[in-house]
């Protein structure tokens, strides 16, 4: 979640223990192979140190066993796919430095081990898990909810961006991001809390709402935009709508979101601010030579 504080880190391991201990297996051992990928290939020990190489290993670690169960087969998947992220994010580091990375790498490298799962046979465990998750949801948490439902959804949006399904999970991950930066933390649940409400006001898929996966992404994109344009609320606003659109347009697809709309939206918000400060600065020249 963009937090580079070891104590966040560690209660990020303990809110995926919480609810997963075979995802937290995934998520340790995604990012020893990562490391072990940089020294393999002689990385920049800043950037290792910083854990910008670690954390897209350790969603992709997480995501392997979100889609299938633990297995001698999903090791070695958790293995390659960290090994792919650190080798993608290391290409967007270094020969396009002008474009945040983000959650790119873990992102196309989690698309290839899906694609990956498919072909192989398989069985992608996600789905059963949804809808599991789904039928547990009573129709009251659907219906007018009380303020401890409406708390929990929110809360599960905070832990659907690591691919939890858990409130409490959330709420540990809320408790770390309050040891990088409070802001960070306000604004996460603020945007999860958003991504429900446009969710549900547009019509979309109540359930899913319910579980966090319309805002998950939304809290990703107010947590970049409050350290990189801390004072543009409106635009951060924006980003997160346009999450959610884009979270709506991967299910008409069919293809898994992931963070997807995160990277989108942001780097869409990115591109229009330089092209309106390209766009000022030539104009500000041609009234000075007017």
């Amino acid at each position: 979640m963009l937090q580079a504080s070891s104590v966040t880190g560690l209660l990020f391991l303990i809110g995926i223990g919480i609810n997963s201990a075979t995802m937290l297996l995934g998520c340790l051992l995604a990012i020893l192979s990562s490391l072990a990928t940089t020294k393999l290939f002689h990385y920049d020990s800043v950037y290792v140190n910083k854990g910008l190489y670690g954390f897209n290993a350790a969603l992709v670690g997480i995501a392997v066993f979100y889609f299938i169960p633990l297995s001698v087969s999903a090791l070695f998947l958790v293995v390659i796919g960290a090994a792919l992220s650190t080798l993608l994010m290391h290409l967007m580091i270094t020969k396009m430095p002008s474009i945040p990375a983000l959650t790119t790498p873990f992102i196309l490298s989690t698309w290839t081990i899906i694609l990956i799962i498919d072909y192989s046979g398989l069985v992608i465990a996600s789905q059963a898990n949804q809808e599991s998750i789904v039928a547990a949801i009573t129709l009251s948490s659907i219906e007018p909810w009380t303020l401890i439902e409406l708390l929990h959804s929110v809360l599960r949006g905070v832990g659907q961006v690591m691919l939890q399904d858990s409130w409490l999970t959330g709420a540990v991950f809320c408790v770390a991001l309050l040891f990088g930066s409070y802001k960070a933390a306000v604004w996460a649940v603020l945007a999860a809390l958003i991504g429900l409400l446009v969710a549900i006001s547009l019509g979309l898929t109540q359930e899913k709402a319910v579980m966090g996966l319309y805002g998950f992404n939304g809290c990703l994109v107010a947590i970049a935009f409050i350290d990189r344009y801390p004072n543009k609320y409106c635009l951060t606003l924006f980003a997160i709508l346009l999450s959610v659109l884009l979270t709506r347009a991967f299910e008409m697809i069919t293809v898994p979101a992931l963070t997807a709309p995160f990277v989108i939206s942001t780097w869409f918000v990115i591109g229009l601010i330089k092209v309106k400060s390209i766009f000022d600065k030539e104009r500000k020249t041609c009234q000075n030579l007017l």
